[in-house]
């Protein structure tokens, strides 16, 4: 909801949660596209779910330890293999498929566009 990035008119806990993740992924595949032909990658992806006080005190679940939370993390960034890889999602320390909506290149844009605004930066190279 572009119009309600903060969502000051009808907050959700779990709505929000979901959608500053949908956000991370939508602009990191944007930010993939902008710096293609450089030496700099950009990948988003799911370290799975965790063990954190906000899974505790949110859900009332647990999940996985911290340790297995950061492998994907640690291989998305030190795998030699992906050291020319750029725009992709990651989960289970292996490439797979992100959510139908993070692939629509017009909404990544669209997105890109609103966080351009909300710092007050516009993209250059």
């Amino acid at each position: 909801q572009f119009d309600d990035v903060d969502m000051a008119k009808r907050y959700d806990g779990n709505a929000a949660y979901g959608a500053s993740k949908m956000a991370n992924v939508l602009f990191a595949f944007a930010l993939a596209r902008r710096l293609k032909g450089t030496r700099v990658t950009v990948n988003a992806l799911h370290p799975g779910v965790i063990s954190t006080k906000l899974l505790h005190t949110g859900f009332g679940a647990g999940g996985a330890s911290l340790v297995e939370g950061a492998k994907t993390s640690v291989y998305a960034a030190t795998e030699p293999a992906l050291s020319d890889v750029s725009g992709r999602y990651f989960s289970d320390s292996r490439e797979a498929r992100s959510a139908k909506y993070a692939n629509d290149e017009a909404l990544q844009e669209a997105f890109f566009k609103v966080s351009e605004k909300r710092v007050g930066i516009t993209w250059s190279v």
